[in-house]
């Protein structure tokens, strides 16, 4: 349906309903929305939020760049949200596991 054709607002709420299709609003957040980013793995996932605070701080210490055009607080809030603290626990037991039976050999 091209924009130069809706007459009502049904149609405009067709039209909005079939271009609207990246955000899905969060079930359990009043107001937010969710946007689905795909990973390889925990390392793929682990890796960009890496190189996210290495690129906050790049921006942070470059004379270059002018910092007040770049809001850096979002680009952290996202890689923190990347990075699994609750997998990060089974690495712990795993280790742990690990350095007992080599203590017990």
């Amino acid at each position: 349906m091209e924009t130069d054709k809706i007459k009502t607002l049904d149609e405009f709420k067709d039209f909005a309903s079939y271009h609207f299709k990246v955000l899905k609003p969060a079930k359990d957040k009043g107001g937010e929305s969710i946007r689905e980013i795909r990973f390889y793995g925990y390392t793929d996932m682990t890796c960009l939020a890496v190189n996210l605070i290495r690129m906050c701080l790049n921006i942070i210490y470059s004379d270059e760049l002018d910092n007040r055009e770049i809001y850096i607080g979002s680009v952290l809030e996202l890689a923190l949200q990347l990075i699994p603290s609750a997998e990060i626990e089974v690495l712990d037991e795993i280790y742990r596991m690990l350095n007992k039976q080599r203590e017990d050999k």
